[in-house]
């Protein structure tokens, strides 16, 4: 079992980061359901790495990206679920 940290996130959601794997990140509504969304994730990760353990290049690239993926989300670099609907679901203004 791995350590996961949950806090609530800008759009109400729940936040779970499951800090073992970097860049495994997850949400949901309530409390539960992060947990049980990062349950999943986590179970991803592992059986991803499992699936490529004799890819040693393709493991050190993924745990690269991952790593990148979570210093992108602590410094604030990427948005929300909320506000990416908001920036991409916006009507077109008449002219």
């Amino acid at each position: 079992m791995h350590k996961v940290i949950l806090h609530p996130g800008e759009d109400g959601y729940w936040v779970a980061e499951c800090l073992s794997l970097p860049g495994c990140i997850s949400q949901g509504k309530t409390k539960a359901e992060a947990r049980a969304n990062i349950r999943e994730a986590s179970e991803g990760y592992e059986g991803m790495l499992e699936d490529n353990e004799a890819n040693p290049k393709f493991i050190v690239k993924f745990m690269v990206m991952m790593k990148r993926s979570t210093e992108d989300i602590c410094a604030g670099h990427v948005t929300t679920h909320e506000e990416a609907k908001r920036r991409f679901h916006q009507p077109k203004k008449k002219s």
